[in-house]
């Protein structure tokens, strides 16, 4: 390749004959397709199936054209300049605002750190002045006493002095006797008056203050590359459920019964059941909402099943491992209709043993009259205990409902202001209590911190079309996406940092089968 080896400033009109370094010859010559000076011998070899002219023939095309590109330079190209430096200014606005907001709520955080501590410190003088009031109080009753007995002493010092000459020797020493023991008396109980509560410091050192005070981390460390595909069915995916990094349950919305695949050497094992939902716990036993029969069903490996316990009359259709042990479940009634209620309606997570006893239901608020729920699909809990739950309010519309094990409602996300309205589908929740929500009408990740506050966009419309179920195994993300077209998408690699101290590459598989203009996915993300 070419290269110019005398450089002229900008607009320096000069006549000059730079060099062809390659070459040692005079560049006379341009590559068109490359667009870069060239000499004889260049375009003999390296450029010789290219469309080169020499600079002369070049000039003169270019000279006829110039009014036109010039034009075309200041009518078009400075005009979307111009918009660009607008937008440039608009965007230093906008972040003028998130800095201000972020510090904002770092304010915020802070004083209510300051507001505790000050409480604190309240408590602890509080503590330490009611015990000065307390050993003040009985001091000065001793006090009384003292002043009392040092009367009675003085009265029968006086007493003795008047009269013991005219006392009998009996009188004399049973009133001496007397003097002694009122003078030995004052110094009972004296050492226990003392002041008897302590401070002890507590540590404060910088590791603690950090984790107290928070955290910053930048979202644009996310970047996204291509990489490998695989391909599934051609049917949305109702269930996808990572069991390791190469064997997922699958099952389409359209399927009687459920698979176990392997995608790597493409071995199956099929299940003969209709399901909502998969649970793989941690000791590797697995679980299934079966809808057709009203229970809770675990599988075996060899493909057979059999059911644990029955939710009757109420139709399971979430399923997750419990921190505290068991499952929890949601379930519902379909009277008087699937978003229709009534005051018998019956739409809630429950927390069960593994053989069906009830630990507790979440069904209602606080005040125990305001629903939570109006139709509880997918289920998962967060490293924190909270229960993350998709609660659909209309056949295209929903929410993220996040309640505390204890039952208090923590938040609801109702997504972001976008094209469609939101319309989750499944939830997951990974290591730092985050949650990644799929939004199918808007096609895309949305990823919540575990106050439930909008991250960003783990996935956009331009990655995945239309998420479906999610399944996170380890730091695998799967997730199940339905393409409308025939628009082809090979692979995608993520780098992600949402902490200091949390780096992870992030590699997403994306499988796809294109049948009668549906394209079916699964996207596959790695993190090594």
């Amino acid at each position: 390749m070419a290269a110019i080896s005398t450089i002229y400033p900008l607009g320096s009109p000069q006549e000059h004959t730079p060099m062809c370094e390659k070459h040692d010859l005079t560049l006379d010559m341009t590559c068109e397709d490359c667009d870069e000076f060239i000499c004889s011998q260049c375009a003999k070899t390296d450029h010789k199936d290219h469309d080169w002219k020499t600079i002369s023939t070049a000039g003169n095309q270019r000279r006829r054209e110039l009014k036109k590109t010039l034009g075309r330079v200041k009518e078009e190209d400075v005009k979307m300049m111009d918009e660009k430096i607008k937008k440039t200014s608009e965007q230093m606005e906008d972040n003028q605002k998130c800095c201000d907001s972020e510090v904002s709520k770092l304010q915020e955080h802070y004083d209510a750190i300051v507001s505790k501590l000050d409480k604190i410190k309240k408590n602890l003088e509080t503590k330490l002045r009611e015990n000065l009031e307390r050993k003040n109080a009985e001091v000065s009753k001793k006090k009384l006493v003292l002043e009392k007995k040092k009367e009675q002493i003085k009265d029968l010092v006086k007493f003795l002095e008047d009269k013991h000459g005219t006392m009998s020797d009996y009188s004399l020493i049973d009133n001496l006797r007397d003097l002694i023991n009122l003078v030995s008396d004052t110094d009972s109980d004296m050492e226990k008056g003392g002041y008897s509560v302590s401070y002890r410091r507590g540590d404060i050192s910088e590791g603690s203050l950090d984790s107290m005070m928070g955290q910053t981390f930048d979202l644009d460390d996310i970047s996204v590359t291509e990489t490998d595909s695989f391909q599934y069915g051609d049917e949305c995916l109702s269930v996808l459920e990572a069991v390791d990094k190469d064997t997922c349950f699958v099952n389409n919305i359209r399927s009687e019964y459920l698979e176990l695949i392997n995608i790597k050497n493409k071995e199956k094992i099929k299940f003969n059941i209709n399901v909502n939902d998969v649970c793989v716990a941690d000791n590797g036993d697995v679980y299934v909402t079966d809808f057709g029969n009203d229970s809770i069903v675990r599988l075996s490996a060899s493909g057979s099943f059999s059911t644990i316990f029955s939710t009757g009359p109420l139709v399971p259709v979430g399923v997750c491992q419990a921190t505290e042990g068991g499952l929890l479940v949601t379930l519902v009634d379909m009277a008087p209709g699937p978003f229709q209620l009534d005051t018998k309606s019956r739409r809630l997570v429950r927390h069960v043993t593994l053989t069906g006893d009830v630990i507790r239901e979440y069904e209602y608020q606080e005040d125990g009259k305001t629903r939570l729920f109006i139709g509880p699909c997918r289920v998962k809990q967060n490293g924190n205990t909270d229960i993350c739950v998709v609660n659909m309010t209309s056949e295209s519309t929903g929410e993220l409902v996040v309640i505390s094990f204890s039952g208090s409602l923590k938040l609801v996300y109702r997504g972001q202001k976008l094209t469609a309205p939101f319309f989750p589908v499944d939830v997951v929740c990974d290591s730092q209590c985050n949650f990644i929500v799929s939004d199918s009408s808007n096609s895309c990740v949305h990823l919540l911190s575990p106050d439930g506050e909008f991250m960003k966009y783990l996935l956009a419309e331009n990655d995945v079309t239309n998420p479906w179920s999610m399944s996170l195994y380890q730091s695998a993300l799967w997730v199940g996406i339905t393409e409308d077209s025939s628009q082809y998408f090979s692979s995608i690699t993520l780098k992600i940092t949402l902490y200091s101290d949390f780096n992870v590459d992030l590699k997403i598989q994306i499988f796809f089968k294109k049948i009668k203009n549906i394209c079916t996915f699964c996207i596959y993300l790695l993190i090594q």
